[in-house]
């Protein structure tokens, strides 16, 4: 994206070839892992971010409800044109989310018709169903989140769009790897399922990235060796199991006195009764969404083994916190082997 001509977030490369396979009668899906409108609305003149009170992070415009939503805990707040701060009337439109890709396609391919498929356009009882039947039977472009990059199966898409895919590659979990290789390899393999070759075009910034290479020749051993030495290197599953001991209260210094506190006391017990034990301890810290629905996070990343003994360990751990009477307003849990590390 760095060397191409960029028009409106779509690249001349991605533009040309949408032409190119709409002149034939051919089918195109678009692959957006971000919905609304805008994902950050911010004001041009003073800077000011509108932020979810309850969560700390940045609201997404959604243009068709003229709302802005929290998708963390999903909280609708009224779209205001001035900016709270200042009461300038100028936004800056940055990054761009399904309805606005939809919007733009929509004005660049005036004669054909477009479907987007994402959490908001199938809200209602059968929905997923309807758009799908209805991008098969007229449809021309399908837009869509990662709910498009699996499962479908339609012999007249010959090309795939993937808009961005550098925000998952470069997570902070470490799955994100894997998770962005089988997305790419899914929604490219949406393409060419008829008798026509498909192609996928990729989005990016980091074309040289090992992934997005590897995910381009569809080279599944490849990117597992890659990836299980990278997983054993930094002792990461399937070389350990995962436990998160997550805190969670609605005073920020509490919740993390208390995951310090909760710390100290794992150090003591495995130092005096689990010296056998092999453990590595993370944290505390704050994951990156650090404050949901009003409570503020802190987690402890322990990295063993799921065994008995383990488990008895960290049981002892949970009573014992439990009974600490300075820390009834903080609620501890602990996850092992979570989806995500988020």
């Amino acid at each position: 994206m760095k060397k191409e001509r960029i028009t409106n977030g779509l690249s001349e490369t991605l533009l040309q070839a949408i032409h190119k396979r709409l002149s034939k009668n051919e089918q195109v899906i678009l692959l957006l892992n971000r919905r609304g409108y805008l994902p950050v609305v911010r004001c041009s003149d003073c800077g000011h971010v509108r932020i979810c009170p309850d969560c700390g992070v940045a609201l997404t415009y959604h243009k068709n409800q003229n709302a802005l939503v929290c998708h963390c805990c999903g909280r609708q707040f009224k779209f205001m044109e001035e900016c709270p701060s200042c009461h300038s009337k100028n936004y800056f439109k940055a990054g761009m989310g399904t309805e606005r890709l939809e919007e733009q396609i929509v004005e660049i391919f005036k004669d054909h018709h477009v479907v987007r498929m994402d959490a908001d356009s199938t809200r209602k009882k059968n929905a997923h169903e309807k758009l799908l039947q209805e991008f098969e039977e007229s449809g021309d472009l399908l837009i869509g989140t990662q709910m498009v990059a699996k499962g479908l199966d339609f012999p007249n898409v010959t090309l795939v769009g993937i808009i961005s895919i550098d925000q998952q590659l470069y997570n902070d979990d470490y799955k994100s790897a894997e998770r962005t290789f089988d997305l790419l390899t899914q929604v490219i393999g949406r393409a060419g399922r008829g008798d026509s070759k498909g192609r996928a075009v990729i989005q990016t910034s980091f074309p040289e990235n090992e992934i997005i290479r590897l995910a381009e020749k569809q080279d599944f051993e490849a990117f597992y060796n890659l990836e299980i030495s990278m997983r054993k290197a930094m002792i990461y599953p399937p070389y350990c199991n995962l436990c998160v001991v997550s805190f969670t209260g609605s005073d920020e210094m509490l919740t993390k006195s208390a995951s310090k506190v909760f710390l100290n006391m794992l150090k003591e017990r495995q130092k005096n009764d689990f010296a056998d034990l092999s453990i590595i301890v993370l944290g505390p810290i704050a994951p990156r969404v650090s404050k949901i629905s009003g409570k503020y996070r802190f987690r402890i990343i322990i990295k063993c083994k799921n065994t008995k003994k383990f488990r008895f360990f960290l049981s002892g751990l949970l009573k014992d916190y439990a009974k600490d009477g300075r820390f009834s307003a903080v609620t501890a849990f602990a996850d092992i082997d979570p989806e995500s590390v988020l």
